[in-house]
């Protein structure tokens, strides 16, 4: 498509500008400095033939690959993009991280029914290697007839965003990501600044850091570099990307369910120590963030382990001659392990490295070392899953729930981003109820007073006031009713005061929605 005015040279559509598709790996332009992880986006018109092995060895990272869009028919006519499961598994294969997303047409059906084909040409697999599914909307292409604004009004458009990505937190418990431009975002949306929660994949083409639209204090992608006309296929080069942070930030983006290690020569969790700065070693007794690891299938009957703590891989150091620490930015052959499972239910690791065992050096009291040519007690683990890291998101206002001041304030919904103070642990209590431990402190939330006086992070254990069971409503959000006084938890004043367990029914203020990452 070709695009409009400023749509040219700041506008951008994932793998539609004006020229679309390849054969071809991204050409070579300089990376925006400061963004070192690289990425791409693609779609139908970038081909049938992508090398994602060259872009891999080339240092890419992460893709995002068109699954759908709508095409102008009744909604029953959306199309899947033709291209699609082969670029997604040829990505996957080559170990880059993948996304899927849907070119959006808010004129012709709603954002529920738009986010329903995304998900089911693409369904969402919390694996900690897929991204958030995503919403590209931008210019319409020339040939459709219409204003910048789809023929609809500010109002409209936000209604229909709010739609679609409700329609995914409600699936997939994930915040789906939102591609746009400053130049179409701002005028077509009235500068509507209620989607902050919302991941932000911004296109402009230049070397510099770019205005966000409003409401967005930063963003999570930058597009770049537009795909560039291959004159003898009609295709084109992908369109290049950047992620705006480091590893640690892109895995806690990545998502996906974690697990931990438990030695059982002394019964306690392997820690990324000191942060992920010190040898692994088993010396925990409860799961914190030290103890959690994203398990990654990386082919060949292999699987890495990414600390959730610091965002780097587990490597059997100098071929395995030096302890295992978290300290790689990519899966190479010291970094790959084999999963053995023993007759008694047990597991041990094979490191790649030198076809060693893992073991708890010295019964647990030395770091793990892959050094053992056969399993005794000291080279046997047991997978646990750790407690379930969730974040609210209040559905009255679309803002996160937080555990102010590090947790010494009452719980309220005001925060656009989910940082430290927004991370809970949700823990089974017991009896079909739950628990939900603050990160920023280790506390457990309490309806304090019985109820009567708002939530707020401040118990060092579970009793009857800090139990709360989860109620699914019809439309996807959870509600949280209060062990200590059978009430319902409340953003109270739509959200602008602390939560408290105060109401008998399920109300808009009673409902959240419970995200993973």
């Amino acid at each position: 498509m070709v695009r409009r005015g400023l749509a040219v040279l700041l506008g951008a559509a994932l793998g539609l500008g004006a020229l679309v598709g390849v054969a071809a790996p991204a050409r070579a332009l300089p990376t925006p400095p400061g963004y070192p992880i690289r990425g791409v986006d693609v779609s139908y018109f970038q081909g049938p033939s992508l090398d994602w092995a060259a872009m891999a060895a080339g240092g890419t990272t992460f893709a995002y690959i068109r699954a759908s869009e709508q095409d102008g028919q009744p909604v029953s006519h959306n199309n899947p993009d033709p291209y699609y499961a082969t670029n997604y598994a040829g990505a996957r294969a080559n170990g880059l991280y993948a996304g899927a997303y849907h070119r959006a047409r808010p004129d012709l059906s709603s954002g529920k029914q738009q986010a329903d084909v995304l998900l089911d040409f693409a369904p969402y697999v919390a694996d900690g290697r897929t991204l958030p599914p995503m919403l590209d909307l931008e210019w319409p292409r020339a040939d459709w007839g219409l204003n910048d604004c789809y023929n609809m009004t500010p109002a409209q458009l936000v209604a229909w965003v709010r739609d679609f990505v409700t329609e995914i937190a409600a699936r997939t418990g994930r915040q789906a990501m939102i591609y746009t431009n400053t130049n179409w975002w701002n005028p077509c949306t009235a500068s509507n600044t209620t989607f902050a929660a919302n991941p932000l994949f911004l296109a402009n083409y230049s070397q510099n850091p770019p205005p966000l639209p409003a409401g967005w204090s930063s963003f999570a992608i930058w597009q770049h570099a537009a795909g560039t006309l291959i004159p003898t296929s009609g295709f084109s080069t992908p369109d290049l990307d950047v992620f705006n942070g480091d590893h640690a930030a892109l895995a806690r983006l990545l998502g996906g369910p974690a697990t931990s290690l438990l030695a059982t020569v002394n019964s306690r969790y392997v820690t990324a120590a000191n942060a992920g700065t010190s040898p692994l070693i088993a010396s925990r007794i409860a799961i914190g963030p030290w103890e959690q690891f994203d398990q990654i299938d990386v082919g060949g009957g292999f699987v890495a382990y990414r600390s959730r703590e610091n965002g780097r891989y587990v490597t059997a150091e100098n071929a395995g001659a030096s302890p295992l620490i978290a300290s790689r930015a990519k899966v190479g052959p010291w970094e790959k392990f084999r999963i053995i499972t023993n007759a008694d239910g047990t597991v041990s690791l094979l490191a790649n490295a030198n076809n060693r065992y893992v073991t708890a050096e010295k019964a647990g009291t030395l770091p793990l070392i892959a050094n053992r040519a056969a399993i005794g007690s000291w080279e046997k683990f047991r997978f646990v899953a750790p407690p379930a890291l969730v974040h609210l998101l209040a559905n009255v206002n679309l803002r996160y729930v937080t555990a102010p001041n590090a947790g010494s304030s009452p719980l309220i919904a005001n925060r656009t981003a989910a940082g430290s103070w927004e991370q809970f642990d949700q823990v089974d209590a017991g009896g079909g109820f739950v628990a939900f431990r603050a990160r920023v402190n280790g506390r457990y939330v309490t309806a304090e007073s019985a109820g009567a006086s708002a939530l707020i992070a401040n118990r060092t254990a579970i009793g009857a006031w800090e139990k709360f069971r989860i109620i699914t409503n019809a439309d996807g959000t959870v509600s949280l009713l209060a062990n200590a006084n059978s009430r319902y938890v409340s953003a109270e004043n739509a959200g602008a005061s602390p939560l408290i367990a105060s109401r008998t029914v399920v109300g808009s203020w009673e409902k959240f929605f419970r995200l993973t990452r």
